[in-house]
């Protein structure tokens, strides 16, 4: 593990992946988890792409409580700023936030918390998770907000319906925040997501597109 940032169970997380330069789309989910009253701010990687990718970083490194790093960082490394490059390539691939973990959902970084675990019931996922005693893992990448539920390790994961979830002492929770910035046809619309652990939530908050 990487880093541990926060431990705190009034800590009210709010969750972004995926901006992809789009600087607008950033500015409309911080103020957004704001009005939602998230206290601490947590960035899945992939900052980087088309767009102004520099400023998204600057924008992010400002408030960030805890980033860490997306394979499309490491894909357009050379095409920002010295300063936007480094700040990149130092960031962990993974983190934890108090009882939830992160990571951005690509296998080439993360191979056991990587979004080919969810059609296969999460099994190396829950080892990472009993390894840093987390309840929640947190990831973006395929763009496409949704949330499962899993009671043991051998039980099937259970895809959850609707945008507000209270969260059960007797599950863990798989929580894709989506995208800020570049929603995929057919995948929704721009998200990002809240965890509130004094209230026991999780809720997935669409965005207005640009």
């Amino acid at each position: 593990m990487d880093g541990i940032v926060g431990d705190e169970t009034g800590d009210v997380w709010g969750l972004i992946s995926d901006v992809h330069g789009k600087y607008a789309a950033l500015e409309e989910a911080l103020r957004v988890l704001g009005a939602a009253g998230a206290s601490r701010l947590a960035f899945l990687g992939d900052y980087l792409g088309r767009g102004d990718s520099d400023s998204c970083v600057q924008r992010i490194r400002a408030v960030a409580d805890v980033a860490i790093l997306g394979n499309r960082d490491l894909d357009w490394q050379d095409r920002v700023a010295p300063a936007s490059r480094a700040w990149v390539l130092q960031l962990p691939r993974t983190a934890c936030a108090g009882p939830v973990l992160l990571s951005h959902g690509d296998r080439r970084l993360t191979p056991t918390l990587s979004t080919n675990q969810i059609g296969r019931d999460f099994p190396r996922a829950w080892e990472e998770m009993d390894r840093y005693d987390s309840r929640i893992w947190a990831f973006g990448h395929s763009h496409h907000a949704r949330v499962w539920r899993k009671a043991s390790p051998t039980a099937p994961a259970e895809a959850l319906g609707g945008d507000n979830l209270d969260l059960a002492p007797e599950y863990r929770y798989f929580v894709n925040v989506g995208t800020t910035g570049l929603p995929f046809p057919g995948k929704g619309g721009p998200s990002v997501a809240l965890v509130d652990l004094a209230r026991g939530i999780v809720r997935q908050i669409g965005l207005q597109r640009d």
